[in-house]
């Protein structure tokens, strides 16, 4: 009985794997996918409202990355997309006008789908519990 146990829970943590990797790699594509909407809005809104968003694109790019801890391969790629977010919207947008502003608006909104999909598992775990997980970091005594 004991070795039917062993192997049915072997067999369910194998199905397992394969779907928490796959969770895994939906959420890097989401994290390298909005770091390039943050490159992005960085350039438009930098040059649309200098004073009220000169820096605020970048600086909420630094938060995820702090929020995120992503591995060193992850951040590389993060990284990279808010540059080539940056570099594209700067060569296809020099100044600002209503095609630049439409544009800004329009990957705002596909970057709140993204966001969205990112907090699901936080907003699953609130509903669930009404309280936020506790995260663990690593490296402490718990």
């Amino acid at each position: 009985m004991k070795f039917y146990r062993i192997v049915l829970a072997t067999a369910l943590f194998a199905a397992a794997v394969p779907a928490a990797a796959e969770d895994y790699q939906v959420r890097v594509n989401d994290l390298v996918t909005i770091s390039s909407v943050f490159g992005e809005l960085h350039h438009i809104r930098r040059t649309c409202a200098p004073q009220r968003e000169g820096q605020i694109w970048r600086d909420r790019m630094r938060k995820l990355i702090d929020l995120e801890v992503p591995q060193s391969a992850v951040r590389e790629r993060m990284v990279a997309a808010f540059n080539t977010g940056y570099r594209g919207a700067q060569d296809r947008y020099r100044y600002c006008d209503r095609e630049a502003r439409d544009y800004a608006a329009a990957r705002a909104a596909a970057g709140d789908t993204v966001i969205n999909r990112l907090m699901a598992p936080l907003y699953t775990s609130v509903g669930e519990t009404g309280e936020l997980p506790t995260v663990w970091r690593g490296g402490e005594n718990q």
